[in-house]
């Protein structure tokens, strides 16, 4: 694989709602919709190769941002269930000013506490992720873009550059909603980030407008 395209899905309901993330289930706002198609036809300028899979998470927000871009570059996404976000157990749809009487005390390592009953460890997290990566690298596919979420696009940058499996609660990634990471392998065959958490493409558009 030369080239890996990171986008996070576009703003939805339960950014505005006030609700937990993780598994919560909403679609896209207008708002998110307008991202997602932007940033549809920002991609249609990086990605350099005319054949190449779209893979998305199977939540709804994640789904609608991929069913929208996937227009754009006529492309149908492939929906993969080991990319959707880090669940939050019971805490899952839950207003986010209530779940902090539910959270567990933290546990060293930091990589296999549980924040919230029945929520998932990061580790979890790596081992449901690693092998579906590791199975679409095999495939020698050019390049591939995956619509996801803020914490499985810091595990596949995690990945992409190999890192140690400490790091991963050691370092925390940043991602913007519909924000564009690219991953390559450059001309010496190393592997690099040639973008990331770019929302360039987002500026002429506001929640606001």
């Amino acid at each position: 694989m030369q080239d890996l395209f990171l986008v996070r899905h576009g703003q939805s309901e339960h950014h505005v709602m006030g609700l937990t993330g993780g598994w919560t289930n909403t679609p896209l706002t207008e708002y998110g919709r307008r991202q997602a198609s932007l940033t549809g036809h920002r991609l249609r300028e990086l990605i350099p190769s005319a054949s190449f899979n779209l893979f998305t998470s199977d939540l709804l927000r994640a789904v609608e941002t991929a069913q929208i871009m996937g227009s754009i570059l006529e492309v149908i996404p492939t929906v993969e269930k080991a990319l959707r976000d880090l669940s939050w157990g019971v805490a899952t749809d839950m207003p986010l000013e209530e779940v902090h009487e539910l959270e567990l005390e933290k546990t060293e390592p930091l990589l296999d506490w549980v924040p919230f009953p029945e929520a998932e460890s990061w580790r979890m997290l790596h081992q449901r992720i690693t092998p579906f990566l590791n199975e679409i690298n095999s495939c020698n596919f050019d390049s591939v873009l995956i619509v996801s979420h803020q914490n499985i696009i810091e595990e596949c940058i995690f990945w992409w550059l190999e890192a140690p499996l400490k790091m991963r609660r050691e370092i925390a990634v940043d991602v913007a909603p519909c924000s564009i990471t690219h991953l390559r392998v450059n001309d010496w065959q190393k592997k690099t980030i040639a973008l990331f958490n770019n929302t360039d493409h987002l500026l002429s558009i506001s929640a606001d407008d």
